[in-house]
């Protein structure tokens, strides 16, 4: 399996390890698993350090998560609304895209308070839709006709014939998360459609997930595209991110893609009840239904039968990943044969902790897929 350079190993991964020095038991459980958890993750989608940690620092209980981001978030909307009004555009969109992150990082595990996570989800849309006209090149809103409602995204293009990567996110990310992926993909010459399919984003208030649902809202997708006087005839490319990498290879048959990334997604979740809380219970949200429903759905999550597709795939994976075991990206290497596969030694959930390295070099591995320039 190909390998590309990472770096010496390190003794002491990325994690929430400032944390440590609270006394046992001053920070409740679900607190230090979420941080455990997703740490690299809040660095990797454009939020400060010290940020991050002044507001971790001040949460002691699970009931602080929500209302500490979210005034963090209200500081940057201030500051974006006030350059905004100020006539300066580059500041505003900087600091109105950091606010919309961080008020995605206040509700995207909130399962236990439906009405505050909707709230301050819609918070976190309204404040990047103001956001998105502002960031270089600009977010365009799309919105796709689907079963009587709308699929929602976000289109950044470059030149007239500029390659498009499709952004598929994961089980409680969205298509704002990605504004921080997306410069990586554009530097090297490709547009992106970032997405959010049934169960997902804004999309979720009108439909739940279901997996051969989400396959045909791809169809779609993929007709609107071809149907766009502006984008159809480019080359294009799937990138899923978790939960969204599964997702990708999931949806890739049948559509006109010519490459497929999958960044630490499941082959399957026949493992689902050793899940942790936390994914299970995101699990139940994303699908909209009651835990005790949730084993008839998720039976019908599996790329068996999927792969292997007749595209070029890259699979990237941490050998570290609390969330889903490296394990996955085995599965799928063996199905798809002759993928490309990516192990990270030191890699989390996502690589979030490398993504300084693995960021590039996926974007890299796309533009030679797709023959940027050619």
């Amino acid at each position: 399996m190909a390998r590309p350079f990472v770096p010496t190993r390190m003794e002491e991964p990325i994690t929430a390890n400032h944390r440590e020095a609270r006394p046992s038991g001053a920070v409740d459980t679900r607190v230090e698993g979420v941080v455990a958890n997703w740490f690299p993750r809040f660095l990797a989608n454009g939020l400060d350090y010290l940020d991050v940690t002044r507001i971790l620092d001040a949460i002691e209980n699970w009931d602080q998560w929500g209302t500490t981001w979210e005034a963090a978030g209200e500081n940057y909307e201030k500051l974006g609304r006030d350059a905004l009004a100020a006539g300066h555009s580059e500041t505003a969109g900087s600091h109105l895209r950091r606010a919309a992150l961080t008020y995605q990082f206040a509700q995207f595990v909130m399962t236990g308070d439906t009405e505050a996570r909707r709230r301050i989800h819609l918070r976190m849309a309204d404040t990047y839709r103001t956001a998105a006209p502002l960031l270089q090149p600009p977010a365009t809103p799309v919105r796709v006709p689907w079963r009587g409602i709308d699929l929602v995204g976000y289109l950044r293009t470059l030149s007239d014939d500029s390659p498009l990567v499709v952004l598929i996110p994961g089980l409680e990310s969205t298509k704002e998360q990605f504004s921080t992926f997306e410069p990586f993909l554009l530097e090297r010459g490709l547009s992106t459609l970032s997405f959010e399919g049934p169960g997902q984003g804004e999309t979720w208030y009108e439909h739940g997930f279901r997996d051969e649902a989400y396959v045909d809202a791809m169809r779609a997708l993929f007709a609107w595209i071809v149907d766009r006087p502006d984008l159809s005839g480019r080359r294009v490319a799937l990138l899923g991110t978790s939960f969204g990498g599964y997702l990708a290879l999931k949806s890739a048959p049948g559509l006109p893609v010519e490459a497929v990334v999958d960044i630490a997604g499941f082959f399957d979740l026949k493992d689902f009840d050793n899940l942790q809380p936390v994914i299970r219970d995101n699990f139940a949200h994303f699908m909209k239904i009651e835990p005790a429903e949730i084993e008839d759905v998720v039976s019908q999550v599996d790329l068996l039968g999927t792969l292997p597709l007749d595209v070029p795939v890259l699979a990237v994976h941490g050998e570290v990943d609390p969330i889903v075991p490296v394990e996955h990206a085995h599965r799928i290497a063996a199905a798809q044969m002759n993928a490309t596969v990516w192990l990270y030694p030191d890699g989390t959930h996502s690589c979030n902790n490398l993504h300084t390295i693995v960021r590039p070099a996926i974007s890299d591995w796309l533009a030679d897929r797709l023959a940027v320039g050619a």
